[in-house]
Order: structure tokens, then sequence, then C-alpha cells
């Protein structure tokens, strides 16, 4: 150290002596073989303590296949442990850009300067250096069986395939839950988004509340809902108007989407058809003769294409006398009544005649 300031001050230093990297040749006065009078050049140097094959598999970081060791350390000491240039992540923000992990919604490792969490520094036998292939990578700190656990019996395809970054950012995002996009534009990158815009709109659809209904990794219910039907469909719509005295069979089944798009539709409360054609599908009869209610005349009382004073989408339709859920009167009635005839008051004003 006569001749050489002295570098050794920094809070790491190389735990090696002078003399296991330089040779003696400058004081015996033989001729050096390498720069700085090393042992070997570049790499090898380093490769006579450290173990070549930890830093030789499939993939290796750019520096090291390069053999570039001191673009991220310093060879004599440093204030940073592994006698690292800069504290991480600036150090690993010295190649790459930092605004890719800054975003608003961060990976906590990647927050904390944690890159070494999913990432080995040197070289690895998985793409982008991690530590394990996907979905092993993530399950290093998530708990595997909330995302795919045998005992569900459902499971989103990307999940299933451990395909994680189909839908999320591994380091930081714009969006919520490292998402690649807000919902619902993520969830339209695989499913059509026509499909869930129309004239009518179902409430949580429109909003891009998609989690609403559906759980996004797995579930117990077909289509990953986070129930089954109706009890699903009870989480926002009132309970009791669909367990009156006489319910609508497929509403006392359970089975809303027997009549209700889910996401979408053309006609009104999403029903797949025009309220009275929908009914015609399972009451066929109806459109065939006259109605109960249509006794007074050979053509039954009419179905669509008239005012409806009382319906607030203004046309008559089989539900301007019959509730589409539960009654608690016979026929589904509307209205109080225990014939057709006593329903037709509701609507239409009459004077008794005297006798």
């Amino acid at each position: 150290m006569k001749c050489h300031k002295v570098k050794v001050a920094g809070k790491y230093d190389h735990p090696t002596t002078c003399v296991s990297c330089h040779t003696k040749a400058h004081i015996i006065g033989t001729k050096e073989k390498f720069p700085r009078y090393l042992f070997a050049s570049g790499v090898e140097l380093c490769w006579g303590c450290h173990d070549k094959t930890k830093f030789s598999k499939k993939v290796g970081h750019p520096p090291v296949a390069k053999g570039e060791c001191l673009s991220c350390h310093d060879v004599h000491t440093s204030d940073t442990k592994a006698l690292l240039l800069a504290p991480m992540p600036d150090e690993c923000f010295m190649c790459h850009a930092n605004s890719n992990f800054t975003r608003k919604s961060k990976h906590p490792p990647a927050a904390e300067g944690k890159c070494m969490g999913c990432h080995d520094a040197h070289s690895s036998e998985v793409k982008k250096l991690l530590l394990a292939e996907m979905p092993k990578e993530c399950f290093l700190c998530h708990n595997k069986e909330k995302y795919i656990s045998e005992t569900k019996k459902k499971h989103h395809s990307p999940v299933a395939t451990g395909l994680c970054l189909n839908c999320h950012e591994p380091h930081s995002s714009d969006a919520q839950k490292l998402l690649l996009k807000p919902t619902p534009d993520v969830c339209y990158m695989c499913h059509d988004g026509s499909d869930f815009k129309n004239k009518f709109n179902h409430s949580p659809v429109a909003s891009g509340m998609c989690m609403s209904c559906h759980e996004p990794h797995q579930g117990d219910v077909r289509k990953l809902l986070l129930a089954k039907s109706p009890e699903l469909c009870f989480i926002c719509h009132d309970k009791r108007g669909f367990e009156r005295k006489n319910p609508h069979p497929p509403v006392s089944a359970g089975m809303c989407t027997v009549c209700h798009e889910p996401h979408a539709s053309k006609d009104v409360a999403l029903l797949y058809y025009p309220t009275t054609d929908g009914c015609l599908m399972c009451h066929p009869k109806i459109g065939k003769a006259p109605h109960a209610a249509g006794g007074f005349s050979q053509v039954g009382h009419p179905l669509k294409d008239r005012k409806d004073p009382k319906s607030r989408y203004g046309e008559l339709s089989c539900t301007s006398c019959h509730d589409p859920h539960s009654s608690d009167y016979i026929n589904l009635f509307r209205f109080k009544a225990k014939t057709a005839f006593e329903l037709c008051p509701s609507c239409h004003a009459y004077k008794k005649t005297k006798k």
C-alpha cells in the first residue's frame, strides 16, 4: 500500500487479499501477462474463486453473459452489500428504466427494491432471470390455495395454465391489483366486448365491476360466479320481490338466466326477447287463442303495440297484468284479484249498471 492509494474505505470490502487477484510480477521484475498484474483477464479472474456454473445457466443477465462484472460490482470496496455500485433498486435502474417500476400500483418486492425476491442477478434456467417457472414463481409468496386449489371446481383459464401475466403486470401498473388495464378492459382482452354492450346493460357491467359477480381466479360455481343463482342475484336484488306466495317456476328454480341476459341486451330488463315474445316461448297457447281476460272479444287483450298507462316502459305486455317473478295473487296477477275479470278495474274504470 506504499504506492497505491488506500481504497478500502467502504462499508463492505472484497474478502480476499490483494495477491488473490494480483501477481507479484512487478516486485520480482517479470513482465505482466494481464493488465494490472492480474492473474487472469476479465471474468476469468472472477471464476478463479466464484463457481462458474452459477453464472452460466440457460438465461444470462447481459452484463454477466458479456463478462462485465464491474457493470454492477465494485472490485474492491462498496457501501452496499455484494459490493454493488449502488443500493437496490438504484443499482438496477442504472440500466432498467425506473418508470416501469414506479406507477400507481406497485408489486411489493418492486416497491421495496427487492428485485432479487423474483429474479436471479446472474443467470437462471427460466426466462427473465426468474427464480422459478410461472406460476411457481408467484407462489413463492402468494398462497397457491387461493388461486388454484385442488378443492375448487372451476379455475380461470389463465390461472390454470400459469399465465398470471396475461392479466397482471409484474412490477407496477396504473390499474389496481397490478392489472394490465382497468376492469372491464382487462377482461375484454380475451372476452369479446361487444357481448357486454347493448341498449340495456346490467349495472355492474356498465360500471366495469365484473368482480361484483365473478371470481377472477377460482371458484366452485360455473362461470366463476361468486354464488349460484339466485343467491348471486340476491346480493343486489331485493329477495322479497321473488319469494311471494305464488312464484314463477323459473324463479322458484333459481333459473334467472332463462329469461334474462346477465350482461347486456337490446330489450328492456335485460330480457332475451321483447317481453311478450319471451313469454310466448313457454306459453304459446296465449298467442293462438283469446286470452282468459279477453273474453269480451275474439282477438283477446292486446299484448303489444299499445300504450300501458301504468308501465314505466310505456307499452302493453304480459307484465302489464302479470308479475314475472312472484305474486300474492293467483296466476301471478300484478294487482289484487281472484279472477281475470276482477283484474280489469286495475286499469279500466267502469260503472256498475243500475238494476
